[in-house]
């Protein structure tokens, strides 16, 4: 409970160091070996944070003597975003293929195939 108090704390610390527009894309905080390490959500802002690493480095090292940092490193993590939905696009057919295809319903043998060709030659007549 006491690491995740102290990542929630470093968290916060780098946060309310950077401008507003880059505060949310810093999505996390940690340190290996004496670096800190800042996580970013995107290479767009990596750039940007590059700018304040000096800062926040010295921040942290008043703030947290005890983690001996000196050095820092930006580490990428790009959050997934789920793909939209694509809305498929219905045509109606044409007053031609629609009775072409009540035609061919009238000699298929299979009731199912019938139905369905027959259920889709009905369609045309919302566009007409």
């Amino acid at each position: 409970m006491q690491e995740v108090q102290l990542f929630q704390a470093l968290l916060e610390v780098g946060q309310d160091c950077l401008p507003d527009e880059l505060k949310p894309h810093l999505i996390g905080v940690t340190f290996e070996a004496k670096c800190l390490i800042l996580q970013i959500d995107d290479n767009i802002w990596s750039t940007q944070l590059r700018f304040y690493e000096p800062n926040l480095l010295g921040i942290y090292q008043s703030h947290f003597p005890h983690l001996q940092l000196n050095k820092t490193r930006i580490q990428v993590i790009p959050i997934s975003v789920p793909p939209t939905k694509k809305r498929k696009v219905s045509t109606c057919p044409t007053q031609q293929d629609a009775e072409e295809m009540r035609l061919l319903g009238e000699k298929v043998e299979s009731e199912g195939l019938k139905a369905a060709l027959n259920k889709l030659s009905q369609r045309s007549q919302h566009t007409d």
